[in-house]
């Protein structure tokens, strides 16, 4: 069975992963430490300074590069440059981690020691698009997904829905599939969230077992009720937002 998803190019990544491969390419800049330790630490030293023509007031994108069985290179955080050194740079993070940090890595979702630093200055393309979201709603593949106990298997037209999903996707030479779970906010923040990652969980299994994806390269996210639609109290916004989410991630080649 030949496998979807196994083959990497770069040809096609967006703003951040071009950003990301040059400045591999180059050594790249490098999170070397916090300058306190503690809940409130704010201020990180960089491996890049005047010589690397950085200014105060640069921002710099983290990410982290896949690691312990993770594939996927991982956003965690934004840090703003306060002050400049001939061979590092003091910066303050203004923002940490993300949803897919924060899924992937738990308590250690924010910016830390080894992380990639990409500045914001190192737009060498424009983003292309891989491939659009492709969102699918619980109701449309799963076997009555308000039923108690709750059941996590597909229909019959669940199925061919999710057929034609994957063949779409099969065209697509990229790095990485990340499934994410979505639920709306109805019940306890901790069920939703158990289930919006069994019903990943069971998609990315169909995947690979019946339409050949390589499993190493398709990633299941529950994300619970994080990521609402704009109102979910609006009469049929809430079927929509118990929704499967296919995103193609591009994965450059680091070394």
């Amino acid at each position: 069975m030949r496998k979807i998803f196994g083959h990497i190019s770069v040809v096609g990544l967006g703003v951040l992963w071009s950003c990301l491969a040059m400045a591999a390419g180059d050594g790249g800049f490098t999170v070397k430490s916090y300058l306190s330790s503690g809940e409130d630490a704010k201020l990180v030293s960089i491996n890049a300074g005047h010589q690397a023509g950085i200014k105060t007031g640069e921002v710099f994108r983290i990410v982290r590069p896949g690691r312990s069985g993770i594939h996927v290179p991982v956003e965690t955080g934004l840090v703003k440059v306060v002050a400049v050194h001939e061979q590092d740079v003091i910066a303050e993070v203004i923002r940490q981690g993300t949803t897919e940090s924060a899924a992937l890595y738990g308590d250690f979702a924010g910016v830390m020691a080894g992380d990639l630093a990409v500045s914001q200055k190192l737009i060498i393309a424009p983003a292309k698009v891989v491939s659009p979201e492709i969102s699918v709603k619980f109701s449309k593949i799963f076997d009555d997904p308000k039923a108690e106990p709750v059941t996590y298997e597909l229909t019959v037209a669940g199925r061919r829905e999710l057929s034609r999903i994957a063949e779409r996707l099969a065209k697509i030479h990229a790095g990485m599939l990340v499934v994410e779970g979505h639920t709306d906010s109805k019940g306890s923040r901790e069920r939703n969230q158990v289930e919006s990652y069994q019903r990943a969980l069971t998609v990315r299994q169909v995947l690979i077992d019946e339409f050949g994806f390589d499993e190493a390269r398709v990633v299941a996210l529950g994300l619970g009720e994080s990521e609402p639609v704009s109102d979910v109290l609006q009469p049929g916004l809430s079927d929509q937002a118990r929704r499967v989410v296919f995103k193609v991630v591009p994965m450059p080649e680091l070394m």
